[in-house]
Protein backbone atom coordinates (compact mmCIF):
# COMPACT_ATOMS: atom_id res chain seq x y z
CA UNK A 1 0.00 0.00 0.00
CA UNK A 2 2.94 2.33 0.63
CA UNK A 3 4.06 1.90 -2.97
CA UNK A 4 0.64 3.04 -4.19
CA UNK A 5 0.82 6.12 -1.93
CA UNK A 6 4.29 6.94 -3.26
CA UNK A 7 3.01 6.63 -6.84
CA UNK A 8 0.08 8.96 -6.05
CA UNK A 9 2.42 11.58 -4.56
CA UNK A 10 4.81 11.27 -7.52
CA UNK A 11 1.82 11.79 -9.84
CA UNK A 12 0.85 14.93 -7.93
CA UNK A 13 4.40 16.24 -8.26
CA UNK A 14 4.46 15.48 -11.98
CA UNK A 15 1.19 17.39 -12.38
CA UNK A 16 2.73 20.42 -10.68
CA UNK A 17 5.84 20.28 -12.88
CA UNK A 18 3.69 19.81 -16.00
CA UNK A 19 1.67 22.92 -15.17
CA UNK A 20 4.89 24.86 -14.62
CA UNK A 21 6.45 23.63 -17.90
CA UNK A 22 3.26 24.20 -19.90
CA UNK A 23 3.38 28.00 -19.62
CA UNK A 24 6.31 28.37 -22.07
CA UNK A 25 4.57 25.90 -24.38
CA UNK A 26 1.49 28.14 -24.67
CA UNK A 27 3.28 29.95 -27.51
CA UNK A 28 3.05 26.77 -29.59
CA UNK A 29 -0.61 26.25 -28.77
CA UNK A 30 -1.70 28.57 -31.59
CA UNK A 31 0.28 26.53 -34.12
CA UNK A 32 -0.63 23.09 -32.79
CA UNK A 33 -4.35 22.32 -32.64
CA UNK A 34 -4.11 19.57 -30.02
CA UNK A 35 -3.78 19.62 -26.26
CA UNK A 36 -0.16 19.37 -25.20
CA UNK A 37 -0.86 18.80 -21.50
CA UNK A 38 -1.63 15.01 -21.46
CA UNK A 39 1.33 14.23 -23.71
CA UNK A 40 3.55 16.40 -21.52
CA UNK A 41 2.37 14.61 -18.38
CA UNK A 42 3.05 11.14 -19.78
CA UNK A 43 6.46 12.23 -21.10
CA UNK A 44 7.39 13.72 -17.72
CA UNK A 45 6.14 10.56 -16.00
CA UNK A 46 8.37 8.35 -18.16
CA UNK A 47 11.37 10.66 -17.70
CA UNK A 48 10.82 10.76 -13.94
CA UNK A 49 10.48 6.98 -13.66
CA UNK A 50 13.72 6.50 -15.60
CA UNK A 51 15.65 9.12 -13.60
CA UNK A 52 14.53 7.68 -10.25
CA UNK A 53 14.51 4.07 -11.55
CA UNK A 54 11.04 3.59 -10.09
CA UNK A 55 9.40 0.28 -11.01
CA UNK A 56 5.95 -0.33 -9.52
CA UNK A 57 5.74 -3.85 -10.89
CA UNK A 58 9.00 -4.94 -9.27
CA UNK A 59 7.91 -3.44 -5.94
CA UNK A 60 4.60 -5.33 -6.21
CA UNK A 61 6.50 -8.55 -7.11
CA UNK A 62 4.97 -8.75 -10.59
CA UNK A 63 7.46 -10.43 -12.95
CA UNK A 64 8.45 -8.61 -16.16
CA UNK A 65 10.60 -9.84 -19.03
CA UNK A 66 12.91 -6.86 -18.79
CA UNK A 67 13.43 -4.19 -16.18
CA UNK A 68 13.09 -1.34 -18.69
CA UNK A 69 9.54 -2.44 -19.54
CA UNK A 70 8.49 -2.08 -15.91
CA UNK A 71 10.09 1.35 -15.57
CA UNK A 72 8.47 2.59 -18.79
CA UNK A 73 5.03 1.26 -17.82
CA UNK A 74 5.47 2.88 -14.41
CA UNK A 75 6.19 6.19 -16.13
CA UNK A 76 3.05 5.86 -18.22
CA UNK A 77 1.06 5.07 -15.06
CA UNK A 78 2.55 8.11 -13.29
CA UNK A 79 1.54 10.28 -16.26
CA UNK A 80 -1.98 8.85 -16.05
CA UNK A 81 -2.17 9.55 -12.32
CA UNK A 82 -0.96 13.08 -13.02
CA UNK A 83 -3.63 13.59 -15.66
CA UNK A 84 -6.26 12.25 -13.26
CA UNK A 85 -5.24 14.92 -10.75
CA UNK A 86 -5.49 17.59 -13.47
CA UNK A 87 -9.02 16.53 -14.40
CA UNK A 88 -10.21 16.20 -10.78
CA UNK A 89 -8.83 19.64 -9.84
CA UNK A 90 -10.48 21.13 -12.94
CA UNK A 91 -13.79 19.56 -11.92
CA UNK A 92 -13.47 20.90 -8.38
CA UNK A 93 -12.67 24.37 -9.75
CA UNK A 94 -15.77 24.28 -11.94
CA UNK A 95 -17.85 23.08 -9.01
CA UNK A 96 -16.54 25.95 -6.91
CA UNK A 97 -17.49 28.44 -9.61
CA UNK A 98 -20.95 26.91 -9.82
CA UNK A 99 -21.50 26.96 -6.07
CA UNK A 100 -20.34 30.58 -5.83
CA UNK A 101 -22.69 31.30 -8.76
CA UNK A 102 -20.27 33.41 -10.77
CA UNK A 103 -22.67 33.35 -13.73
CA UNK A 104 -25.30 35.18 -11.70
CA UNK A 105 -22.72 37.75 -10.59
CA UNK A 106 -21.48 38.34 -14.14
CA UNK A 107 -24.98 38.52 -15.63
CA UNK A 108 -26.53 40.77 -12.98
CA UNK A 109 -28.77 43.53 -14.37
CA UNK A 110 -26.26 46.17 -13.27
CA UNK A 111 -23.59 44.68 -15.56
CA UNK A 112 -25.83 44.09 -18.60
CA UNK A 113 -26.39 46.88 -21.10
CA UNK A 114 -29.28 47.21 -23.46
CA UNK A 115 -28.22 46.58 -27.07
CA UNK A 116 -31.35 47.40 -29.06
Amino acid sequence: MHVFGIAILFGLGIMAVARWVEHPLNVLRGKIKLSVHPVLEVALGIIFAWVVNFNLWQLWSVPMRAQWVGVTLTGIALGGISHMFTVVLGMLGGLGRKLNDEAETIESPANLQRIA
